[in-house]
This record gives structure tokens, C-alpha cells and sequence, in this order.
């Protein structure tokens, strides 16, 4: 005959609840030493960490330099008649500059350039057709002057002249900064401490304090009208308006700080 065991069951309570206790002592541990490894961690990246700002340095400028460029043609039958043509128009045009107080280092003429007349008409069946007609002459006349004033001036004297004779063309002219290593480098200084200012203000709201400057970089550097349109993407890629005496320049810097 066997005989049969039967565990006490008090002793089976007694076992699973050293078991729990156990357990519960483990689970502690770990979980203390983790919170123990992720404090040193955030520990260490807040002593390694840095804040990333962007400056911005805006300032106005007037232009120091103007160009201005004329277009002279003539038209010949010939190759002569066409060079001779030009050059009376050239001579109308110089003595009209002259006149507005320009002198002769301040007017550059390109060479001559003379090409084939082409007229386009239509034929008895509606279809167009070319042929050759005598020649072109042309070159530009190209002003470079310091004297915006007298510039602007000559602007508006010369819708006359181009009334009376249409083979002389002008387009706007271009203004120009001359320094703009200098421009750069203050809008550097300004917007690199218009960086600091920003980063101070975030490390206020972090209860961090800005340490020393790690990297920097220079952003888009443009040049614009004083009120550039609303939709201008320059912003991006940086640009240099030539149209207006006035201008307003912008720059952008990214300065990385550490925290401590």
C-alpha cells in the first residue's frame, strides 16, 4: 500500500509570500538604480548642453555709387551707311551728357557692333516671311558716377532727347554700396549680439545660464529697398536690390552657446 503526501498549506502561504518579498526587494533595486543612471545622464546633458539662437542685425544706407547705361543705334542700307548712322546718334547723345555735367572719365562706350536687318512681313497667303533690309549699328554708353544728384537729374532730362530721336534708348540706373566688407562686419557685430540677448532670454526660462560660444555661422546677407515687397523670398537666399538710392541691409547669424 503507498501512501500519499500532502504538503501543508500553510507552509505553501508561507513559501509564496517570501517569494513576493523577494521580488519586491529586487523590483526596488532596479528601479532606484535606473533612476540613478538617468539622473547622471540628464545630469551630464545638461553640463554638456548647448542652446542654438539666431541674430538678426538690420541698418540703413545710402548709396555711394550710381551706373547708368544708354543704348545708341543707326540703321544703314550698308555697312557704312549703318556706322554712319550710329555714330551721329553716339554724338547726340555724348553732348546731351555733357550738358548735364558729366565729364569724360565718367562715360565708358563699348565697341561697335553691327548686324544683318531683318524685317518679318506677312505674304498674300497670311504666312510670315523674312528678309534681309540693310544693317544695325550699336553700341551702349555706360556712366559711372559718385554724383546720384546729378544722376537722377540727367534721368529726367533725357525723355527729350529720346523724343527726338528713338534711336537712343535708356534703362533705370543701378545704385551701389561700395563698402560692403565693412556693412558686413558691423551687421556681424549687431546681429551676433542680438544672438547673445535671445539666448539670454531662453536661458532665463530654463533656469540655465549661457556659457561660452561654441560655432557660429553668417545666414543670408541682403541688401534691400528701404520697403521691400511683403512677399520678397530673398529672405532665404540673400540679395542686393540696385534700384533705390536708400537701402535697408539685413543679416542673419546662428550662434550655438553652451548652458551650464
Amino acid at each position: 500500500m503507498s501512501i500519499l503526501f500532502i504538503p501543508h498549506h500553510g507552509h505553501y502561504m508561507n513559501s509564496k509570500k517570501s517569494y513576493l518579498a523577494i521580488f519586491g526587494i529586487i523590483l526596488a533595486v532596479g528601479l532606484m538604480a535606473s533612476a540613478f543612471i538617468l539622473g547622471n545622464q540628464f545630469k551630464n546633458l545638461r553640463q554638456t548642453g548647448s542652446i542654438s539662437v539666431k541674430g538678426l542685425a538690420e541698418s540703413h544706407y545710402t548709396s555711394t555709387q550710381g551706373t547708368w547705361v544708354i543704348r545708341v543705334t543707326g540703321w544703314g542700307a550698308t555697312y557704312n551707311d549703318a556706322m554712319a548712322a550710329n555714330q551721329k546718334n553716339l554724338n547726340e547723345a555724348v553732348r546731351f551728357l555733357k550738358a548735364q555735367g558729366f565729364a569724360d572719365e565718367n562715360r565708358e562706350i563699348t565697341e561697335l557692333d553691327v548686324s544683318t536687318h531683318t524685317d518679318y512681313y506677312e505674304n498674300e497667303k497670311g504666312e510670315t516671311k523674312s528678309r534681309d533690309n540693310g544693317f544695325d549699328a550699336s553700341r551702349s554708353i555706360r556712366i559711372s558716377t559718385k554724383e546720384l544728384t546729378k544722376l537722377q537729374k540727367a534721368l529726367t532730362n533725357i525723355h527729350q532727347l529720346v523724343a527726338n530721336n528713338q534711336d537712343i534708348s535708356f534703362g533705370d540706373p543701378n545704385y551701389y554700396l561700395e563698402n560692403l566688407e565693412q556693412i558686413k562686419r558691423e551687421l556681424i557685430s549687431k546681429a551676433t549680439q542680438d544672438a547673445h540677448v535671445r539666448a539670454e532670454e531662453f536661458a532665463k526660462t530654463s533656469n540655465v545660464k549661457v556659457g561660452v560660444l561654441k560655432s557660429a555661422s553668417q545666414g543670408p546677407f541682403y541688401i534691400q529697398a528701404p520697403n521691400p515687397d511683403a512677399d520678397d523670398s530673398s529672405d532665404y537666399t540673400g540679395s542686393y536690390d540696385t534700384s533705390t538710392i536708400e537701402k535697408k541691409a539685413r543679416l542673419v547669424v546662428t550662434i550655438e552657446y553652451a548652458i551650464e
